[in-house]
């Protein structure tokens, strides 16, 4: 028996090679239970009149126009999360849950908090916001080395450049969306990141230069999300609330604890705080670490792209003796990995 954190993916994890994700584990004796999922999410998304899920995923080409925008891609991730959860070994003990940005909707479901039918519903009906009405938008920059090692100067050069951006008057405005591991995610409206994107120096790390941009993305998690946030508070005001099962870790580093937290207070959280105010990851991951102790973090699908962030939060933090890319990696290719992600047979096959 494994002691694990279940860390749960947000937008920009289901991509090109994700298509065909829900037919993958296809001998495992849980099999039927993610198809299950699948056509339960189905069921809901004909009733609000949106796309198959299963139709999407079973596509033949991937298309960015209709795989990435975040009313059909929040639907993918959230059933993909919780397909690869229904694949998980009960004799390991989920010792707390998290997950970054809208994977706090899936954490809920995760947790207990959410039925799987309220959780998809608050998934689907804040993604449908996003349809035709993007507002703002975010870039992400890095503020660690090639080894992923924190460089505290990075990370003022990019506060000044914020700065100095919002100096420039209300329409320019910048802000911290996501505190990410090793990286930034900045948000803003389109003139401001403009700006900003121009400002800051352009940095090659592996396969990437930063600064990018996120592909249709809003600005989540600031106060240009405010309207989202009354209406998500609104249309889903009849969501059943329950204690969670196991402790629940959010977007400030807060635990929720099982049998003692206040519903109204996570609706709350949920619908406000979460959606117009910095979502701060590594927190959460620091939490897990330091409050938890697991044998594994375990990355659910669908993709990987979190993988990084919570290795250096690890590298941060020198949790197990990690303090660079290259003792991650190390770690990583040995019998005892320290993160487990769904994505990769050869990891998930020490869990389920």
């Amino acid at each position: 028996m494994a002691r694990i954190v279940l860390v749960a993916p947000g937008r920009g994890s289901y991509n090109r090679t994700e298509l065909g994700y829900f037919t993958r584990f296809a001998e495992h004796t849980a099999f039927a239970r993610r198809a299950e999922l699948l056509d339960r999410a189905d069921q809901l998304r004909a009733a609000a009149e949106r796309p198959s899920l299963r139709a999407l995923d079973e596509a033949e080409h991937f298309s960015s126009a209709r795989h990435l925008p975040g009313e059909n891609a929040s639907g993918l991730i959230f059933t993909a999360s919780a397909a690869d959860h229904a694949l998980l070994n009960q004799e390991h003990q989920v010792c707390a849950v998290l997950g970054n940005s809208m994977g706090w909707y899936t954490a809920l479901y995760l947790a207990g908090a959410l039925s799987f039918d309220d959780a998809f519903r608050v998934v689907d009906t804040m993604a449908s916001y996003q349809k035709g009405n993007q507002r703002g938008g975010q870039i992400i920059v890095p503020v660690v080395d090639e080894q992923w090692r924190h460089q505290p100067e990075q990370e003022q050069a990019v506060k000044a450049a914020m700065t100095s951006v919002n100096g420039l008057g209300e329409d320019h405005w910048v802000g911290l969306s996501i505190r990410l591991g090793g990286f930034l995610v900045l948000a803003g409206t389109d003139l401001g990141l403009k700006v900003l994107t121009e400002k800051l120096p352009r940095v090659k790390m592996g396969n990437n230069e930063y600064p990018f941009a996120l592909a249709r993305h809003s600005a989540f998690h600031t106060p240009l999300m405010a309207e989202a946030s009354q209406r998500g508070r609104e249309d889903n005001r009849d969501v059943q609330w329950r204690r969670p099962a196991v402790p629940l870790i959010d977007g400030r580093g807060h635990i929720w604890l099982p049998g003692i937290c206040d519903a109204t207070a996570m609706h709350d959280y949920t619908f406000g705080h979460q959606v117009t105010q910095p979502f701060d990851f590594g927190a959460a991951v620091r939490v897990a670490l330091r409050e938890y102790n697991p044998d594994y973090l375990v990355l659910l699908g669908p993709g990987e792209t979190l993988g990084g962030s919570l290795a250096q939060v690890m590298i941060a933090e020198g949790w197990r003796g990690l303090h660079s890319r290259d003792d991650f990696s190390s770690r990583q290719k040995s019998e005892q990995p320290l993160l487990i992600a769904m994505n990769r047979p050869d990891q998930a096959k020490h869990i389920i």
